[in-house]
């Protein structure tokens, strides 16, 4: 709803961290070790990853 103050907790992970989250795994770090560089746990780095991930749908194809 617009105008509505946002409660909770902040996100740890920032556009930046997302970012660089992404660089160092798709340079072929795993993720923990990512994670570790970010000072971020490793189950917050797999849900950050799982979140902007948007699977491709898969289609049929004609026999």
């Amino acid at each position: 709803m617009p105008g509505k103050k946002k409660t909770g907790r902040p996100r740890a992970v920032g556009p930046a961290e997302l970012a660089t989250l992404r660089r160092l795994v798709a340079d072929g770090v795993s993720i923990t070790e990512a994670a570790r560089t970010l000072k971020i746990g490793r189950s917050t780095a797999y849900e950050a990853l799982a979140e902007t991930h948007q699977p491709q749908m898969r289609t049929r194809s004609s026999p």
